[in-house]
């Protein structure tokens, strides 16, 4: 009698570590890169006349219009990432950190996109048509700013604190990952004004964190048994 054969399909437990992995990897690339691009946009201290030849230049335009659309793409995987982690390490872990974990990643996903529209929302306008108004435009940058240096770092250090907590209490992953989550989760939070690279934390940490999750699978298929 011959062997049966081994069936090349993959459980469901390592198709969603790899997964996972896979969309922690392309949020942490696209935002970062988002990040990178509106870096050029004057800052609200800088002058109208500045402000009108910078928009006005269709390459800055563009930029913006890109830096929104990998942004939005970026949003997508992070709630993948966060969707597969929750089904697979969130069943081992308590109602309290699952809530904590699941309601910090979906306010994050709100102020992240409404700070990159706001940025973008120049771009969006008929670069024929009148010029949007500096101070509408100061305001708007102004907020997307208070968003993304001052209150969003905050929401960004508690999602990445009980997802260390979460990877700490299953230990699904080593524990050098939870305490390295720590520290970034430490100084996001009490850093006035985060910018960058701090301001890369928690890309950074979903990139290490999916890094870490492929290579730990099997770990992760053992503890959900």
């Amino acid at each position: 009698m011959t062997e049966p054969a081994i069936s090349p399909n993959l459980g469901p437990g390592r198709r969603r570590a790899e997964s996972a992995a896979a969309a922690g990897v392309v949020y942490a690339v696209l935002a970062a890169i988002a990040l990178n691009l509106i870096r050029s946009v004057p800052p609200p201290s800088s002058g109208e006349a500045e402000w009108i030849e910078w928009i006005a230049d269709e390459a800055h335009r563009r930029s913006l219009f890109i830096a929104l659309s990998l942004s939005s793409i970026s949003a997508v995987a992070f709630l993948w990432f966060v969707a597969v982690v929750r089904r697979r390490i969130g069943d081992l872990e308590d109602r309290f950190f699952a809530t904590v974990f699941l309601g910090s990643a979906l306010v994050y996903v709100s102020i992240w996109l409404v700070a990159m529209a706001l940025l973008a929302a120049p771009a969006m306008l008929d670069a024929g048509g009148p010029p949007i108004e500096w101070d509408v435009f100061r305001i708007g940058e102004g907020t997307a700013i208070g968003i993304l240096l001052v209150a969003g770092p905050r929401i960004q250090a508690v999602f990445v604190a009980s997802t260390s907590t979460m990877f700490l209490r299953t230990r699904v992953v080593p524990k050098w990952l939870s305490y390295m989550g720590y520290t970034i989760a430490l100084v996001m939070f009490f850093v006035p004004i985060v910018t960058t690279p701090i301001g890369l934390g928690l890309p950074i940490f979903v990139l290490v964190s999916s890094v870490t999750i492929f290579f730990s699978r099997r770990r992760i298929e053992q503890a959900s048994g």
